[in-house]
């Protein structure tokens, strides 16, 4: 099916682009975020996140709720896709699937917040106006650190993010905005607690991968500590505190079932 904006395209990319423009067109901030937002943020490594054997395998973006219906429309009767309207396995508001039917690729979208292992807030600070066509990078390494089972594909994505950019006391475009996550970490045990254990497993990682050089891996090592340094120093607040002393004693991070419609994003 062919929409008012063209056919859907084969590549990846080229579809993600295509249909976060013509969102902008209509003044829907569709924000990419997964596989596709790391390799747009660091183009210049794109080529190693192949040579790593990092592959794409669907489309998700981030909006605000409050244009969910244009949302809908853009992707149904605009670009070509088939909506699939929330069911019992896919019962939640703020998530709309599309279909490409002729080969079957999936489009995600989230709205105002992602909600896996911990939740990720776009809303509260408007932070889809601070990036674009992705979400900010300070979001793209929460995304990947929020897993409670952090796998070898997300340490990848943050391979090259931190090849391509430093942390940052306040920047959001072209580096990693470290206080900001620092904030977000200082306010909850839980989340921090996940992001911390994934930095060190990240650090673990890093040495085994074949495909970078010394230099690359003492690099993005130091990047992932002076993180953590930041994150450790940011002043915690009481509700941290409370929780911290309770400890893994009482799990501290949702189940994220893997049920076609329950994935997390790329």
């Amino acid at each position: 099916m062919t929409g008012k904006y063209g056919p859907i395209l084969e590549d990846f990319m080229d579809e993600a682009l295509r249909i976060e423009k013509a969102a902008a067109e209509l003044g829907i901030p569709l924000r990419i975020i997964g596989c596709l937002a790391f390799r747009l943020k660091s183009p210049e490594y794109a080529a190693l996140h192949i040579k790593m054997g990092r592959e794409v395998t669907d489309i998700d973006y981030m909006s605000y709720y409050k244009h969910q219906q244009k949302t809908i429309n853009l992707f149904r009767d605009e670009l070509g896709y088939h909506w699939v309207p929330p069911s019992f396995a896919r019962a939640s508001t703020l998530r709309d699937l599309f279909i490409d039917k002729n080969t079957g690729r999936k489009v995600d979208v989230f709205y105002d917040h992602l909600d896996f292992c911990h939740k990720i807030d776009f809303k509260k600070n408007k932070r889809l106006e601070v990036d674009q066509p992705t979400i900010p990078l300070a979001e793209l390494f929460l995304e990947k650190t929020q897993i409670y089972e952090i796998n070898a594909k997300d340490l990848k994505d943050l391979i090259i993010t931190f090849l391509a950019h430093d942390v940052s006391d306040e920047l959001d475009d072209t580096k990693v905005n470290g206080p900001y996550i620092a904030k977000i970490l200082s306010e909850d045990w839980g989340f921090y607690y996940t992001v911390t254990e994934n930095i060190k497993k990240f650090i673990n990682f890093v040495p085994t991968v074949t495909d970078i050089t010394q230099e690359q891996k003492d690099h993005v090592i130091a990047v992932a500590n002076k993180i953590h340094k930041m994150i450790e120093d940011e002043p915690k607040s009481r509700g941290w505190k409370r929780r911290a002393k309770v400890g893994t004693k009482k799990r501290w991070y949702k189940i994220v079932h893997s049920m076609d419609g329950e994935r997390s994003a790329g």
